[in-house]
């Protein structure tokens, strides 16, 4: 939990796990914010003050962005369609509530719920201009939170401060007249034919001896064109490889314009360890990936193609995430939830007789294919399992159609009520990626191993 509050403002920033703030910074000069404002009766009921009462932080806000788009809701209508039109259009959506606890509170909060769910992937805000409880808030797990006491003109403009403010650091290291420059090291960009031996090496060297991959198997899953954005730092003097990210961008559904960034792995020889290394590569490509225009969320770990799913446990110093801005001890999904996979050896389990509960699988053919996709959609976005979708319409797209196992329901085989798995196969793409999906209506298996997870924009992912 962390707040933050200035020293004459009434508003609160009581977290920011999406790292969303300062607006600006994960804004392009055409995207569109969304203000939605409950329609209330105005504080301030002078004669002369007629308008909205919230239009004050529309103002605010379109001093440093002019995509402003100011949309109330009504306790009537609650969210509409115009509402959803303007969400889908939307970079950011700003929901505004005037009470938490109270009856019109608790409706502003389940409309807040519609919207977030519509959000999708898009960062949302909530600002609450009344009273919060930080341990009742936390219980919704809405991303970024501010409260302030009330919608006065005053408190409304702090608000807009708060949001195109840069945040205070709270890191800070003295310097002494003696201390020497820090090192600076060089950003490279990673070859697959240069820097394959030397990046595999170094993977040996910074990772315990489960996670060893061959120098065949790490490259595969290294490249990946068009979708790949490989990193490497040597030592200035040796040239040798002492760091290296890697990072990948998938779609995340089926829009074809929705982007989720994975920084997939960050390494840094033992021997350099401490001089900044690390985080000049985990601060150069998160930047990077922002500005990739598409991309809404950025995940620590990669789903797609697999290499770690998060932070190993209890490998990992997560302090050092943390102070990059990574929430690594909140309990929802994607605030660092330790995520528990496990590895199936179908030849250990014997295969059950399915058929009296209604249930036949067989191989998938290209005629599946529009449902597997939609279903595939479907159920990633519901369960925030980011990657799925672009993996099974490329599979789908190749001849290892027949590695994706469909179970129908009953006699309808066009109905793809109950499971989806990919099954492993030498050649198959599936099986390069080492990672088996069920995607079920009411069960999801995992394989894989414990780690921990953190997301700076859409912090939902389990």
């Amino acid at each position: 939990m962390s707040t933050i509050q200035s020293q004459s403002s009434p508003a609160t920033l009581l977290w920011d796990h999406q790292n969303l703030i300062p607006l600006q910074k994960n804004l392009g000069e055409e995207d569109l914010v969304l203000l939605l404002t409950p329609a209330v009766v105005p504080l301030d009921q002078s004669p002369t003050n007629a308008s909205d009462p919230f239009e004050p932080l529309g103002k605010a806000l379109a001093r440093t962005h002019p995509w402003i788009r100011h949309v109330p809701y009504s306790k009537e209508r609650g969210i509409t369609g115009i509402h959803v039109a303007f969400i889908k259009r939307a970079r950011v959506v700003i929901f505004v509530l005037t009470g938490f606890s109270t009856e019109e509170g608790l409706f502003q909060l389940e409309l807040a719920e519609v919207a977030r769910e519509v959000c999708e992937e898009r960062p949302l805000v909530l600002v609450a201009c009344c009273e919060v409880s930080e341990k009742g808030a936390r219980v919704y797990g809405f991303p970024t939170l501010i409260q302030c006491p009330g919608y006065f003109v005053a408190d409304l403009q702090a608000v807009a401060v708060l949001l195109t403010s840069e945040r205070p650091t709270t890191e800070a290291t003295p310097k002494t007249r003696n201390s020497p420059p820090p090192p600076t090291w060089p950003l490279l960009k990673w070859d697959y034919d240069r820097d394959l031996p030397e990046t595999h090496a170094l993977w040996e060297a910074c990772l315990p001896s489960k996670f060893y991959l061959n120098r065949s198997t790490l490259g595969s899953r290294l490249q990946r064109d068009g979708y790949a954005m490989h990193y490497l730092v040597r030592e200035p003097h040796k040239g040798e490889a002492i760091g290296f990210c890697a990072t990948f961008t998938t779609f995340t559904d089926s829009s074809g314009d929705r982007l989720i960034g994975s920084i997939a792995a960050i390494i840094v020889h033992k021997d350099f360890r401490g001089q900044g290394v690390g985080r000049f590569l985990h601060d150069e490509v998160a930047s990077k990936l922002k500005k990739i225009r598409g991309v809404g969320i950025i995940q620590l770990g990669s789903t797609f193609p697999r290499l770690l799913y998060g932070l190993p446990v209890p490998e990992t110093d997560m302090e050092w995430f943390e102070k990059r801005g990574w929430n690594m001890k909140e309990s929802t999904p994607g605030n660092g939830r330790r995520m528990l996979d496990w590895l199936l050896r179908f030849a250990d389990h014997p295969v059950p007789d399915l058929a009296s509960a209604g249930l036949t699988f067989r191989p998938c053919q290209t005629a599946d294919y529009q449902k597997v996709v939609e279903m595939a959609n479907k159920e990633s976005q519901k369960r925030y399992r980011f990657g799925w979708y672009d993996q099974y319409a490329k599979t789908m797209d190749t001849c290892y159609v027949n590695d994706i196992v469909a179970s129908a329901n009953g006699q309808n085989t066009k109905k793809f009520g109950d499971k989806l798995l990919d099954v492993w196969r030498n050649k198959s793409q599936a099986a390069k990626l080492r990672a088996s999906i069920c995607i079920a209506n009411k069960e999801t298996t995992r394989v894989g191993y414990l780690q921990q997870l953190g997301s700076v924009y859409k912090e939902r992912f389990c």
